[in-house]
């Protein structure tokens, strides 16, 4: 979530967004439609949208990868 932050902090203090929408990602989005905007529904949908699409890649990559394939050769010793 850290991430995240980070991101926020860097173009809303640099740009809020424009100019127009070009930099406008996912977390600036949700915060200006949810607080200066007053649609705090619509702002949760997109948080919800954002943790959705954060849950996939992370299966997704954890099946590709192999990961729960992976085994110790020092495992039963």
């Amino acid at each position: 979530m850290g991430g995240n932050n980070r991101i926020f902090d860097l173009f809303w203090v640099t740009t809020q967004g424009g100019p127009g929408y070009a930099t406008r990602v996912l977390p600036l989005q949700m915060y200006i439609t949810a607080f200066p905007n007053e649609q705090v529904g619509y702002g949760s949908m997109l948080a919800v949208v954002l943790a959705f699409f954060g849950i996939v890649l992370s299966l997704m990559l954890l099946r590709f990868t192999g990961f729960t394939k992976m085994s110790s050769q020092l495992e039963g010793l």
